[in-house]
């Protein structure tokens, strides 16, 4: 084999080495995902409900993991200072609802979730709001 044909196949197989690489980190298993949880309060336990936002697609799940009778409310917002949009899962334990959101990749996603019991939210049982870049990673 020649020189010059050892050298193109070994750069053909260097360019599908990298193309392959990058289409496996943009794959959906590296997604960033932001997720939050319920905090403890009266009756309620911790991580009663659960909140993610997974940037690749824009998805938002929000689950009710106790069966404790309440529901289970997220919000979302685009950005620190965005609109707060809602999700709700009251189909009860073991049961989540999804939604699919088409956000900036230049954005900050933020999302907290609460209980809401008989159509009142337990401000006490909101977890913190976590974030995440909409970007998906590279």
């Amino acid at each position: 084999m020649s020189k010059l044909r050892r050298h193109l196949m070994s750069g053909a197989g260097v360019a599908s080495a990298l193309t392959g690489l990058l289409l496996y980190a943009a794959s959906p298993a590296s997604a960033a995902r932001a997720n939050a949880e319920t905090v403890a309060w009266d009756k309620y336990v911790d991580s009663a409900g659960s909140m993610y936002f997974e940037s690749y697609g824009d998805h938002f799940g929000v689950c009710d993991n106790k069966a404790d009778g309440a529901g289970v409310i997220g919000y979302w917002k685009v950005g620190a200072s965005g609109t707060e949009h809602s999700i709700y899962d009251g189909n009860g334990f073991g049961n989540c609802a999804y939604e699919d959101h088409n956000v900036s990749e230049t954005s900050t996603v933020y999302i907290q979730v609460c209980l809401r019991d008989d159509g009142d939210v337990k401000e006490a049982t909101c977890g913190d709001w976590d974030h995440q870049y909409a970007g998906s990673p590279l």
